[in-house]
């Protein structure tokens, strides 16, 4: 996209891009999706989550999209890889209340300030929990509005629900692919 040339929301909201688009004031923001380890970790996060959803009373969702600032001076409309809501929860076709639990994989090409900001989104907008996982490295970290810290031998925890979710298992899976 040229530089300069803003996207009206409504245009955006009407539009199906592949791969899906982030809207933040007008500019369409490019999403690093498609790498291998990428893919095949959200499916295995998601699917970790969308086996569990009765039993903990929750919905997961992939690529959706979610309306995280929406004022007279800032639009921001954030996709993270994978996102959690606990029912019951509003089922419109952009999300516009915080989710429980949003999961940022991130890819090679993702750079650390552009993922800062993703997360601060988040976190303003009121999500309970940001992880960001990193397949090259084998870690994940806990996000929030000051940064990330790691998570001790990657085993993420949702207290409210009461589940330990461990990442390793994930990782391994994905070395013997």
């Amino acid at each position: 996209m040229a530089a300069g040339v803003l996207t009206p929301l409504a245009e955006y909201l009407s539009t199906c891009y592949e791969p899906d688009k982030e809207f933040v004031n007008g500019e369409l923001v490019e999403r690093f999706v498609g790498e291998h380890d990428h893919s095949f970790l959200q499916l295995l996060i998601g699917g970790f989550f969308l086996m569990r959803a009765r039993e903990l009373n929750i919905r997961a969702f992939t690529e959706q999209r979610i309306r995280v600032v929406d004022s007279a001076t800032e639009k921001r409309y954030r996709i993270p890889d994978i996102c959690v809501v606990r029912k019951p929860y509003r089922k419109d076709r952009v999300l516009s209340e915080p989710p429980y639990l949003v999961i940022e994989i991130l890819s090679p090409d993702d750079r650390t300030s552009e993922t800062l900001q993703r997360v601060n989104d988040f976190a303003r907008f009121g999500v309970t929990h940001i992880w960001v996982v990193a397949p090259a490295e084998q870690k994940v970290f806990e996000a929030d509005e000051h940064g990330l810290r790691e998570i001790s031998g990657n085993l993420a925890q949702l207290p409210e629900l009461g589940l330990t979710v461990d990442f390793n298992e994930f990782f391994r899976e994905l070395a013997e692919d």
